[in-house]
């Protein structure tokens, strides 16, 4: 009797916790970017910079990339983002076009140790002392929407929560780049992509995280031809000006 108490009290504790995701709360896109936005210094600092005089590009040109690593404020429709080498990798090998077309001369990462602040004119100062000609700011931000389905039934039984795929996590990932001029500052623009994934399983298996991983990637790909086709857009607007 003893071992059949604490086997119920567990089980108790782990259905209160699964029926407490019952409903989906949906995804709200704009709080997202909202957290991406949230430091008014950075923000109002990129504002600014597309007062600043004109200013051009030489060809080729040394392309510094840097990821915001920042904590976004606490809050149930967005997480913090965790960047990786390979998300950098994904980049860089993205870029590979521009090479070929003699629009970047090198890319390379800026790491976030290089920077002393967080404000823009930190990360332009930083790439500076590496004499980069442009840098492309990338952040991003994730939020899950995790609920279950009809499936969920089976939980009652306990073993349900281990085997019935009744959980569903969705999972949006938003990442924005802003491609700043050095040495002026000035602005040639901002490119967003997202990526969206729904993983089911069930509830004790499935992770949040592996719903947001797969979701950064989507947004990596897509992000990736994006920007590569903004600057490509950039340098024929140059040289069509000349």
């Amino acid at each position: 009797m003893r071992s059949v108490v604490p086997f119920f009290a567990v089980n108790l504790a782990l259905l209160l916790n699964v029926f407490g995701c019952t409903a989906s709360r949906g995804i709200d896109r704009q709080a997202l970017l909202e957290s991406i936005h949230h430091s008014p210094g950075v923000r109002n600092e990129s504002v600014a910079s597309t007062l600043t005089p004109e200013s051009r590009l030489p060809t080729p040109y040394r392309l510094a990339i840097f990821f915001q690593h920042k904590d976004v404020p606490a809050s149930a429709q967005s997480r913090s983002v965790g960047w990786t080498g390979a998300d950098a990798k994904l980049i860089q090998e993205a870029l590979a076009p521009l090479k070929e077309l003699d629009i970047v001369h090198e890319s390379f990462l800026l790491v976030n140790s290089s920077v002393q602040g967080p404000a823009l004119r930190d990360i332009r100062s930083a790439a500076a002392r590496y004499n980069a000609d442009a840098i492309l700011v990338i952040d991003g931000a994730s939020t899950v929407d995790r609920y279950n389905n009809r499936r969920a039934w089976w939980y009652i039984t306990g073993f349900g929560a281990y085997l019935a795929p009744g959980t569903e996590s969705h999972a949006l990932f938003i990442m924005e780049g802003t491609v700043l001029d050095v040495w002026s500052g000035r602005l040639y623009g901002t490119q967003q992509a997202e990526g969206e994934i729904t993983l089911v399983g069930p509830a004790v298996s499935l992770e949040d995280r592996a719903a947001i991983a797969q979701a950064k990637d989507v947004a990596l790909e897509r992000f990736g031809k994006a920007i590569v086709e903004a600057l490509r857009r950039l340098n024929e607007k140059q040289r069509n000006s000349n």
